[in-house]
């Protein structure tokens, strides 16, 4: 709980536990020392009263004066907290008896001594010593001194609340001298991380928030500076970047381009000679009409790669659409024997997509998968597969041929990467492109066994 606590908190928690601890220390301590040294004066004031009274009555006890006696015990009931004074003979016969004995249950006795001549101490004898003529009996009562104890407790309970009073204040100026800074620091930060640079901290009234204040405000500078360089940089790795891509995008496109020409060339070098056979010029000619499609079939995937379109999304039930150009596909395939297999095994699975993107997409797997097994499998088979694995629909493009090469893996979804004599290198990028405009993703497995690609997509709709 102390984790989620402020500064503010934690030092406004810590103070509160210093003050109770201080007041109960001296609520215990001095309370019982305060306590102790009442009631022992207390007791000290009855027992001097008394012990008066004793000696002032030794007149009034040898001359049996029984009004004189008397004045002196009401001059005793007239101090404060005496209740009642008694005074007794040697049988315990009450001479004066004056107040109230029920109002004190407290009761101080003092002997009423005979004085005797001074004498030396050494020399004194049995029959030269003090007798009693009688005891004084003083009652009072504490109520007074429980009211001066109460009254005591509650000027010590005041002066604690001031004192508390005092220490917030402090605490206050303290801690807002303290926090403010740090909180302004933190707002700092904050805008900072959102992209605002343009910020600068007050370091308030202390010099310990000052120097952080300033600090801050030199990481700040020195983060501009940092990120100025940085965009510079990447400013000028983007342009090389972009030369190196356009680089190997043309490198490529001669290569691709020059052995089409190559071969049409050759065939319109047999062409010009008349003695050609027109067997020989029909076949020359056929072959420069498949260079030409494949010319074309190359540039459009270039085109469709650098400048992809935008996709228009509309819902698209895959099960329907996926066992139709299974269909169209195989009518192909199953001529150069090879098996092309559909199967859906969940419902009726719909999502919101690019039909003709997503179509170029399937296609382009299915094709790689049969060219992988045409003439690397005994038994050429592809199947595809429809699945739903959460909140996705899973799109699976098996084939049992000898599987990508562990070496080449990592560099299969590179663009213009191709284990092919005739082929761009652009299909499966253009896969992962279209995968990811559609929310989803791409992803293989392959062993000799063959090669498992998934594309995920999300669900629209599944019942």
């Amino acid at each position: 709980m102390t984790a989620s606590l402020g500064l503010k908190q934690r030092l406004l928690l810590g103070l509160s536990a210093l003050m109770l601890g201080s007041v109960a220390v001296f609520w215990v301590v001095g309370g019982m020392w305060g306590e102790h040294f009442l009631r022992s004066r207390f007791e000290d004031r009855i027992t001097f009263l008394a012990h008066h009274l004793a000696l002032n009555a030794e007149l009034g006890m040898l001359l049996n004066d029984k009004k004189m006696l008397a004045r002196l015990a009401e001059n005793i009931l007239s101090e404060k907290d005496v209740t009642a004074v008694v005074i007794q003979d040697t049988d315990g016969k009450a001479l004066v008896s004056v107040g109230d004995r029920q109002g004190g249950g407290n009761v101080m006795l003092s002997e009423i001594l005979l004085r005797q001549q001074k004498e030396d101490p050494f020399l004194q004898t049995d029959s030269q010593k003090a007798r009693s003529l009688g005891r004084v009996m003083v009652y009072y009562s504490t109520a007074g001194m429980e009211e001066l104890l109460l009254s005591l407790r509650k000027l010590f309970i005041w002066i604690v609340l001031a004192i508390a009073g005092i220490g917030m204040a402090v605490f206050y100026i303290f801690s807002h001298s303290l926090v403010a800074p740090l909180k302004e620091l933190v707002k700092a930060a904050k805008r900072v991380s959102r992209g605002d640079w343009d910020v600068e901290v007050r370091g308030g009234a202390l010099p310990e928030t000052m120097e952080l204040a300033e600090a801050f405000n030199q990481m700040l500078i020195s983060l501009k500076e940092s990120r100025r360089c940085l965009e510079e940089s990447y400013q000028e790795m983007s342009s090389q970047k972009a030369l190196v891509e356009v680089g190997e995008f043309a490198f490529h496109v001669a290569h691709e381009v020059k052995n089409p020409l190559g071969i049409m060339k050759g065939a319109m070098e047999i062409l010009k000679k008349p003695e050609v056979p027109t067997e020989t010029k029909t076949t020359m000619i056929s072959y420069v009409e498949d260079e030409i499609r494949r010319l074309n079939d190359m540039i459009q995937d270039f085109l469709a790669f650098s400048r992809p379109r935008r996709p228009v999304f509309q819902p698209v039930v895959l099960q329907g659409f996926l066992e139709e150009l299974v269909q169209r596909m195989g009518l192909e395939w199953e001529a150069k024997g090879v098996s092309l297999l559909w199967r859906c095994e969940c419902g009726t699975a719909a999502c919101m997509a690019d039909a003709d993107m997503l179509s170029q997409a399937v296609v382009n797997l299915v094709k790689n998968a049969c060219e992988a097994v045409e003439h690397g499998s005994n038994s050429p088979e592809v199947v595809v597969v429809l699945k739903a694995s959460g909140v996705y629909a899973v799109i699976e493009v098996q084939d049992n041929g000898i599987g990508i090469p562990e070496e080449l893996r990592e560099r299969i979804l590179q663009p213009f990467f191709t284990t092919k004599t005739k082929g761009t290198g652009l299909g499966l990028s253009f896969v992962r492109r279209v995968t990811e405009l559609h929310g989803g993703e791409l992803a293989f497995e392959s062993n000799e066994n063959g090669s498992v690609f998934r594309l995920f997509l999300p669900l629209g709709n599944m019942g």
